[in-house]
């Protein structure tokens, strides 16, 4: 699968299309990063004494941030669905300031299936979460993946994914 710019939850649609489809390669250069934004606005607005509460408190680098942390969950959900993920500069800034590109490919199956792996993703995609205040995400939310803010968070294996 190949997504260029896909505007901020087109690429999570994108990407969900590439696993529910079992893609060997997922190659995305995501555009717009809207969703989290407001959920990192609100958390960083309640939380004074966040660790990063003198970089949030500025809007550039909240839009920073919201692309970083957007990015970083999308290809932590990548590895859970059982991709090998990079996530690299692919055109110099002078070009485009939308200049991210995610690649992943298929793990083998053995390696996919690790459920101690599994489990270590999951916790660290559930700790960036509630690091940055996000309790939504397109991807997570189709993947069925639980972002720790409802309590009964998974971290075992998921056999099958819900449809698109």
């Amino acid at each position: 699968l190949i997504a260029l710019h896909a505007c901020d939850t087109a690429t999570d649609d994108s990407i969900w299309f590439a696993i529910q489809n079992n893609a060997d390669i997922i190659v995305t250069a995501p555009c717009c990063h809207h969703q989290l934004r407001p959920q990192i606005d609100r958390h960083s607005n309640k939380n004074p004494d966040h660790p990063l509460a003198d970089i949030l408190c500025h809007a550039i680098y909240r839009e920073r941030s919201t692309e970083t942390t957007t990015d970083a969950m999308r290809a932590l959900l990548l590895e859970i669905a059982g991709y090998n993920t990079q996530v690299f500069e692919f055109i110099g800034g002078e070009h485009t300031a939308k200049n991210v590109m995610i690649t992943a490919t298929k793990m083998e199956a053995k390696l996919a299936d690790d459920n101690e792996r599994l489990i270590k993703k999951r916790k660290r995609l559930i700790e960036l979460a509630n690091f940055y205040g996000v309790k939504q995400q397109k991807l997570a939310m189709l993947m069925g993946e639980n972002l720790g803010w409802d309590n009964s968070v998974k971290l075992g294996i998921v056999k099958s994914m819900p449809s698109l």
